[in-house]
């Protein structure tokens, strides 16, 4: 998976890694295969069901079930496909900026265009807060969607 590639690149090996709005795991799955240790894992969703089969699947992994805004911790490296409402992903990234301190990073699954965005005016307001590292289409097809996205890097400015 490109995704979990860059998160080994650039992500701090020393910290934990939060698979954000987790699902059933797909990207913590792909992040096992690049290497990363089980314990430096942790997964949260605000869906119960999806945990449950999260902490199945991955039982070395520590995990919680909760809504990304429920988190008030430091979120070091945070690798996540978050909702893709324009309204949830400004509230996700806005969360990110506030768990997240100076230096600290994210890769992440976004609408294509989604940062270069113009209106709603949160979306510039939030991404002043982070430098982009690196940007790419995805590769990989939806299953499900049509939808055009593209992986970002970004920093905590």
């Amino acid at each position: 998976c490109q995704m979990a590639a860059l998160a080994v690149r650039y992500f701090d090996n020393d910290s934990r890694i939060v698979d954000a709005c987790c699902g059933t795991g797909q990207l913590t799955r792909a992040l096992l295969l690049e290497g990363v240790h089980p314990s430096a894992l942790l997964g949260f969703d605000a869906d119960a069901e999806l945990v449950d089969l999260y902490e199945r699947l991955y039982p070395e992994t520590a995990a919680l079930r909760m809504q990304f805004h429920e988190i008030d911790f430091r979120c070091e490296n945070v690798i996540a496909n978050p909702p893709f409402e324009i309204v949830e992903c400004v509230y996700f990234l806005q969360w990110l900026s506030r768990t997240q301190r100076s230096g600290d990073r994210a890769v992440l699954l976004l609408p294509y265009g989604f940062i270069d965005k113009q209106r709603p005016k949160a979306v510039q307001e939030t991404m002043r807060h982070f430098i982009i590292h690196y940007r790419t289409p995805m590769q990989e097809p939806f299953a499900r969607t049509a939808c055009r996205a593209e992986i970002v890097v970004v920093e905590r400015a």
